[in-house]
């Protein structure tokens, strides 16, 4: 072969080989790689290169090469972990805002912990607490459903938002619905204090968190929780400070004060209580009936019965407040209760103040008969003189005199009969009491009775009545109603 020159014609084309030349140094190259040698060689130009790559060049590929290694073993260690990991224990907000992990209680045999949040006639929704997930439960005749006092109930007595335990057997159906052990309840309670912003509400300088799973409701349905006032009566459920729902059983209305602004230095007392804040002249009231007193130092006392729905904004005209009447009562007997259009005055009024109009007036005391009279204020105040008279059931049951019976007669009435005396309480308090269909006064109260059967029922202020049948057996006995 000859030699083959290129001519440079003023451009640099680098160094020319004869091709025999070349392949002598393949083969060479070759013959090394067979024998262990380094294929590293020395270019041309002096510098370093691996199978002809320059060994910056092939050192970033290395580099690249492994980090796509690395990151596709991660990838795939990742998605082998996910697939056997267990459901995660979700966090709920603790005592004085702290965050406190429930631990995951549940498995396919029982939820330990969980909120009613649907119900239909034969199955419900529990959402576990300690899970977050939903579960639907189905009910047969033979599940057991026990209440939050130990005692049995039946499906129709749950309701959305109630807290249960719920174990199923076998073929997942539920065997025993209760209230969890680590569970607290409230059941109609007032004075709740709910703070919509800090998520918390407050009872008794108690505070309790919520989050967006607490359940609020009112007949059932969903209520924004800033929408609760002091005054509602509330049932709630939690588990240590947390609270998982909040049911509404009274709701409230308003009373809205018209015409307050021409009244100076005003005060505002509801039901005989303390002052209320009237600064923007609304007023949240439990429905019912109520009665509102109004004072100022440009106003005689100004005083008005209401009757507020739920929801309702009712409006008491103060303009009147100018033409209020007193109702001025003279009772013969130092002790007794006063009743005006239905709502109990505090023990021993001698005097409201009362708007123009016509009054309704039950006086009552223990061992005495009831009187009722026409309180005539529309133009004038009204003087009453009260005569009560001993009832036939005195000998049966007496006023409280705060002294034993006489030892003399051996603990024994006029007729012979060993007495005890007998403590009423109601839940509930204030409500009327009669003792074998004598009326003895307002819980609580306190009354002595033969020994022996006797039937007490108490009445609260909407007319609902309680009854029990007790038996005096022993000196002192107490006895509490419930409504």
């Amino acid at each position: 072969m000859g030699n083959y020159n290129f001519e440079n014609d003023d451009k640099d084309f680098g160094e020319t080989r004869r091709l025999d030349t070349i392949h002598k140094e393949v083969h060479k190259i070759e013959k090394n790689l067979k024998n262990g040698v380094s294929a590293v060689k020395t270019g041309p130009s002096g510098e370093n290169r691996v199978f002809g790559i320059k060994i910056s060049t092939a050192v970033v590929i290395i580099i690249l090469c492994a980090a796509f290694i690395l990151t596709g073993c991660y990838v795939l260690f990742k998605m082998i972990g996910s697939s056997g990991a267990q459901p995660q224990d979700i966090k709920s907000k603790g005592e004085n805002g702290n965050t406190a992990l429930l631990q995951n209680g549940n498995d396919d045999s029982s939820i330990s912990c969980g909120v009613i949040t649907e119900k239909g006639t034969k199955n419900m929704i529990v959402l576990s607490v300690s899970t977050g997930e939903k579960r639907q439960v189905e009910i047969s005749n033979s599940t057991v459903i026990t209440g939050a006092n130990g005692g049995k109930i039946s499906l129709k007595d749950l309701v959305r938002g109630d807290i249960v335990s719920v174990r199923f057997s076998a073929e997942g159906e539920a065997e025993q619905i209760r209230f969890p052990e680590e569970a607290w309840h409230y059941t109609d309670v007032s004075g709740v204090n709910i703070d919509a912003a800090a998520m918390t509400a407050e009872l008794d300088g108690k505070y309790f968190s919520y989050d967006n799973e607490t359940i609020f409701t009112y007949q059932g349905e969903n209520i924004y929780p800033g929408d609760i006032e002091e005054c509602d009566l509330i049932t709630l459920y939690g588990i240590g400070g947390n609270l998982l729902s909040a049911k509404v059983e009274k709701y409230h209305g308003y009373i809205v004060l018209k015409n307050a602004e021409e009244i100076e230095d005003m005060a505002v007392v509801v039901d005989f209580g303390e002052p209320q804040d009237a600064s923007n002249y609304i007023i949240p009231v439990s429905e019912g009936k109520h009665t509102i007193v109004v004072s100022g130092s440009n106003i005689d006392e100004y005083m008005s019965e209401v009757e507020v729905g739920e929801k309702e904004r009712l409006e008491v005209d103060l303009s009147k407040a100018s033409e209020a009447s007193r109702i001025i009562l003279n009772v013969n007997v130092p002790e007794y209760n006063v009743t005006i259009n239905g709502i109990a005055y505090p023990k021993n009024t001698t005097e409201a103040a009362v708007s123009r109009g016509m009054y309704d007036i039950v006086i009552t005391a223990e061992g005495y008969k009831e009187f009722s009279a026409k309180a005539d204020c529309t133009k004038d105040d009204a003087h009453i003189d009260v005569k009560l008279e001993k009832s036939a059931g005195q000998a049966a049951v007496q006023p409280n005199s705060g002294t034993k019976p006489a030892e003399a007669n051996g603990g024994k009435s006029g007729e012979g009969a060993v007495q005890g005396s007998l403590t009423v309480f109601t839940e509930p308090g204030w409500a009327k009491i009669y003792v074998d269909g004598n009326y003895v006064g307002v819980a609580p109260v306190m009354v002595k009775l033969d020994y022996g059967k006797h039937n007490i029922k108490a009445k609260d202020d909407s007319g609902v009545v309680e009854e029990k049948d007790i038996n005096i057996d022993g000196p002192d006995k107490t006895v509490k109603i419930e409504f």
